[in-house]
């Protein structure tokens, strides 16, 4: 054994072939849905939950961004790293041709469309807005929407490289089962999304689980970057357009 494998914890173990391996220690990760759910809950208390009381937009996103990249930091240096594994080896390798970038988004759109769909139908079911529960995240102004799409890009990549690959991974490895790693990330980040209130606690955990198995079957985070993103971006575009121009009656701003 050579001096490197023997800093590698997931060295020490022999690993039958094919089986998935943790990508952390399991203080890393139960420390990590700590920190992330008591944040979620405290940013539900009702003197955070409504637009007024929020500091400008404008620092919200950008905190934001810290945010979500101080998450993606805590996951590369106190886990990803001791263990040898890369940002590449999460995401599921890098684009070689044009031709791969192109059945990505390919991928990604029709995976939109089937996302959509589930979200109609869940929000007729449950009579639930995603729009309304986070009105007060939506830009009202150009120079918001700019930050705003600053933030969507980094939670579309970040949230996905976590979730999808650093938390799936690590349950998958736990229970050596990959459709109960999909359903455990999935939980998690839909209670991490508590401040929006019980209903979107489900759906977006439904809807974590359609980006799981999107993740699992391509081997690969890239598409499901792509749609979280744009979709996101869409979200936050439509919500100004809409406001603007007084089409949302039902959104009180």
């Amino acid at each position: 054994m050579t001096s490197g494998e023997s800093e590698n914890p997931a060295s020490q173990v022999t690993i039958p072939a094919g089986r998935v391996t943790p990508v952390a220690g399991v203080w890393h990760t139960l420390l990590f849905i700590f920190i992330m759910l008591g944040l979620a809950v405290l940013q539900g208390q009702p003197q955070l939950s409504k637009g007024v009381q929020l500091p400008g937009r404008i620092i919200l996103y950008l905190s934001t961004v810290i945010y979500e990249f101080l998450l993606l930091g805590y996951v590369w240096l106190f886990g990803l790293r001791r263990y040898r594994v890369t940002l590449g080896e999460i995401i599921g390798g890098k684009w070689l041709r044009w031709r791969d970038f192109w059945q990505d988004i390919g991928i990604a759109l029709m995976f939109w469309i089937v996302v959509v769909a589930v979200l109609v139908v869940l929000s007729l079911s449950l009579q639930f807005s995603g729009l309304e529960s986070a009105k007060f995240l939506l830009p009202q102004t150009t120079l918001e929407l700019g930050v705003f799409l600053v933030l969507v890009c980094s939670a579309g990549f970040c949230e996905e490289v976590i979730f999808r690959g650093y938390l799936q991974r690590q349950f998958t490895a736990w229970t050596g089962n990959v459709p109960a790693g999909i359903a455990l990330q999935a939980v998690v980040f839909g209670a991490a999304h508590l401040y929006q209130g019980g209903k979107a606690v489900f759906v977006l955990s439904i809807y974590g689980g359609m980006f799981g198995i999107l993740a699992a079957m391509r081997q690969s985070l890239r598409p499901g970057i792509i749609q979280h993103t744009a979709q996101d971006a869409m979200s936050g575009i439509a919500g100004l357009f809409l406001r603007k121009y007084q089409y949302l009656q039902i959104i009180k701003f």
